[in-house]
């Protein structure tokens, strides 16, 4: 596997994933949705591993969607395919998100796909695609894994979540300080392969299913959405305003 955006290592029966644009800070572009798609599916079906742990290098998890192209030239198109959502790909093995610093739009959601969600002290969770007039993808999804008023901070008013706030609410399962992520992160992961892969694989199955994540229903929502407001002129405004480093000015 020719990776140029993900660092991809197998230890025994944990996989460990890195987002590695540290220099774009982890910002996701087309190849690093299509690489974490290839490594998902090599993580389900390599019968060796047990659990995952996904982290960021460089100075902080994810900045998001990789913005700098400015404002768009061609009409969206919804797709609705997310190789790099493990639900979508039917991935049942235990996976851990390892956060630090900024986990920001697309980037949380990846973080949020994840089963066992680590933060660090200095961790904000934050959705500012309104200021750029994008309409954010996993809106449909994110009610369904937090509460509504959280969802609808994050999603309407674009604010900022701290770590401790996202684990009073259940967005998180413990905050360590930021020399010891990647230590707890690993027991954690020992833990899950010391237990019945098949049970913690089927509980994980039944989970997913039981929760009612049905895709179908919600890309045509999203579909709907999606190819209106990303073919608006709030869109284009949107992105000449992010590269021009301004406040952006909306149509009424």
């Amino acid at each position: 596997m020719d990776l140029t955006t993900l660092e991809y290592e197998k230890d025994g029966p944990i996989a460990r994933v890195r987002l590695n644009r540290p220099d774009k800070l982890n910002a996701m572009n087309s190849e690093m949705h299509d690489e974490l798609g290839q490594v998902w599916r090599d993580f389900r079906d390599d019968p060796s591993l047990r659990a995952a742990i996904l982290s960021g290098n460089g100075r902080c998890f994810s900045a998001g969607a990789d913005l700098s192209s400015g404002a768009p030239t061609e009409t969206f198109v919804y797709t609705g395919d997310f190789p790099d959502i493990t639900q979508t790909q039917g991935v049942y093995k235990p996976i851990i998100a390892a956060m630090h610093s900024h986990v920001v739009g697309y980037g949380m959601w990846i973080a949020m796909d994840a089963d066992i969600r680590i933060a660090t002290e200095d961790v904000t969770f934050w959705l500012p695609e309104p200021q750029w007039g994008i309409a954010t993808i996993p809106a449909a999804w994110f009610p369904k894994i937090m509460p509504w008023a959280i969802a609808s901070e994050l999603l309407l008013m674009a604010e900022r979540v701290t770590a401790e706030r996202a684990r009073e609410v259940g967005m998180v399962n413990r905050i360590v300080p930021d020399d010891q992520l990647m230590a707890e992160a690993e027991k954690i992961a020992r833990r899950l392969c010391e237990l019945s892969p098949r049970a913690v694989q089927g509980m994980k199955e039944s989970m997913v299913r039981g929760a009612g994540l049905d895709y179908t229903p919600l890309d045509q929502i999203t579909d709907i959405v999606q190819t209106r407001v990303m073919n608006s002129e709030d869109r284009k405004e949107g992105g000449r305003a992010f590269v021009e480093k301004r406040q952006a000015t909306w149509d009424d």
